[in-house]
């Protein structure tokens, strides 16, 4: 199991297998995110175009895969990409294109380097060269550049490649054994890979893996498993800071120092790094304004990556109030209802009906007290919205309000769900993200957008009894199961898409199956069945499980969730 991030921060290839005198809310937000359309980079956006031009001038394609909350991001951009030097050289020799992390997941999924930013680098006929996580120092960056470019030059040969032919084995229909096997192995990789000094799965940086503790827990009380539910319980108090083992050192600069240092935290990256382990903040939970920052970096969950993701605050806020209603300790409560409180103030547009994707990370911000952080400018928000993070956060709200006894959230729920139907579900399924600024959604066809908002759809009906949630959640699943359902060996494909502009030659359809997504979208299939006399939907959520049958990882906690239901089912 790979549980690891590069020093640059952002993704990785995580096998999810466990592994003054104004609010702050009056004052404007950081404006300081990449605006790489007034970049000195003649910036092209990812697509056929980009390419086609790439391979008409003989010229090698240089990408950049970047996050509007990532602070490595913003140094790489800031450093090395905005230097006259650097952009002249990169406009004059290659063709840049530039990738939103989080608007085109759907391409940035496919160079799972370990860390954004991700510079990638393709010869002329669009063939990937390599792919370097992390910052990179100007210097460096364009030596290499030239380095490539000479390559290209003078011994660039194109890889001929035959079409790989894999035997297919046609649908596999499990049975008792099989769900039997992906539980026990779901449940033994979890133990294998627990850390019992610190929680958490792994010894080294510290993801949160909400979904599969949440799955965990659920087990636990289903079976009465005492010491999976210690796993749990260990794992979130040192989340949430509870569990201190960390000497805590006194802050050592003023507020006015602190402040100063904020302004030039982006080159005076030495320092801003140094505070870190003068002033260590423990856990990923933000205890001053609530809510989660994305995954700690050392093992004792201190130092955290500061973003705050949609997502990952969905899933932990989740997992936090279920631990709350499990075992009646009132801090799970405390932590999930200002956790709430802070997506409400800083994520949620009220007058849309929608959650914005994310606020930017800040390495000094979060060292401010809370007096402090008064006086200063919050870190900025990602004001568009993005399907998957919104359809967890309605299935949060959802169980919020009734865990909670709180009928407000219930009907945020329902508004979210309203704009998602209204903005964004279309006749081609549904689209991966709603820019605020154009005021629309973009990109069809790919299964992780449809699988999230069925599911949301489907819960949506089965907490409100409202017809409309249960008709378009149907929907979507129908279309799934027309456009991209494997009838030969079931399962779902992770792409097809009729956005030719957003994609190269060839990138339209996309034949691999996430285990991951297959496992949400089996789930929704099964949860439809039950409301319906779509007897199609139970045989398809089978298949999907099927398909998985024999994985060396079984990392999905919605087909653990799955097999568990489908072993309780009389008719097997």
């Amino acid at each position: 199991m790979k549980l690891y991030r590069s020093e640059g921060g952002g993704y990785g290839p995580l096998l999810k297998a466990m592994v003054l005198v104004f609010s702050f809310a009056l004052l404007p937000l950081r404006a300081d995110a990449y605006t790489h359309h007034k970049s000195k980079i003649k910036w092209y956006e990812y697509s056929q175009e980009a390419f086609s031009k790439a391979e008409k001038e003989g010229k090698p394609v240089f990408m950049l895969i970047t996050a509007v909350w990532c602070y490595w991001c913003h140094v790489y951009e800031e450093k090395t990409l905005e230097q006259d030097s650097v952009a002249q050289y990169i406009n004059e020799n290659y063709v840049p294109v530039f990738v939103d992390f989080d608007e085109r997941k759907d391409i940035a999924r496919g160079y799972p380097a370990s860390g954004l930013p991700t510079t990638v680098i393709f010869a002329p006929d669009g063939e990937e060269l390599v792919t370097v996580p992390g910052y990179i120092p100007a210097e460096k960056l364009i030596d290499n550049l030239k380095k490539t470019a000479r390559y290209i030059e003078e011994e660039y040969e194109p890889t001929v490649s035959e079409p790989i032919e894999r035997p297919r084995r046609g649908i596999v229909m499990p049975d008792k054994e099989d769900f039997s096997s992906y539980i026990k192995g779901f449940i033994d990789l979890s133990v294998s890979a627990y850390d019992s000094m610190y929680g958490g799965f792994g010894q080294a940086q510290k993801e949160p893996f909400a979904e599969e503790f949440l799955r965990i827990l659920e087990f636990s009380k289903e079976k009465n498993k005492g010491d999976l539910l210690k796993m749990v319980i260990s794992s979130l108090d040192y989340m949430a800071g509870f569990s201190q083992k960390v000497p805590i050192k006194k802050r050592p600069l003023s507020f006015e120092e602190l402040k100063e240092l904020r302004e030039r935290e982006r080159i005076d990256i030495h320092r801003v790094a140094r505070l870190q382990d003068e002033d260590v903040i423990v856990g990923i939970y933000d205890s001053v304004e609530g809510g989660f920052f994305r995954y700690a970096t050392r093992r004792d969950w201190t130092v955290p990556h500061y973003e705050k993701m949609l997502s990952d605050n969905a899933t932990l806020t989740l997992l936090f109030l279920r631990a709350y209603e499990l075992t009646g300790k009132d801090r799970y409560r405390e932590v999930a209802v200002k956790s709430l409180d802070y997506i409400l103030s800083t994520l949620y547009d009220s007058n849309e009906g929608r959650f914005y994707g994310s606020q930017d990370a800040d390495e000094v911000y979060y060292h401010f007290t809370a007096e402090e952080r008064k006086k200063v400018q919050p870190p900025r928000v990602d004001k568009n919205s993005y399907v998957p993070s919104n359809a967890k956060m309605v299935i949060t709200f959802f169980n919020a309000s009734r865990i909670l006894k709180r009928p407000d959230l219930e009907k945020i729920a329902q508004k979210v769900l309203d704009f998602i139907s209204r903005e964004l579900v279309t006749d081609y399924g549904v689209l991966s993200y709603y820019d605020y600024k154009d005021g629309k959604g973009y990109i069809n066809g790919n299964i992780e957008p449809n699988a999230w908002a069925a599911l949301a759809f489907i819960e949506g009906y089965r907490f409100t009894g409202k017809e409309k949630y249960l008709k378009r959640g149907v929907e979507i699943l129908d279309f799934a199961l027309k456009n991209l359902y494997d009838t030969e060996e079931g399962a779902f494909f992770e792409r097809r898409s009729t956005s030719k502009g957003f994609y190269r030659k060839g990138e339209l359809f996309l034949d691999e199956k996430p285990q991951e997504e297959n496992g949400v979208m089996a789930y929704a299939l099964y949860l439809a069945s039950g409301e319906t006399d779509r007897k199609d939907f139970l045989k398809r959520a089978r298949e999907t499980f099927g398909y998985f049958t024999g994985v060396d990882l079984p990392v999905s906690p919605y087909f653990h969730r799955l097999a568990s239901m489908l072993l309780s089912e009389r008719w097997l």
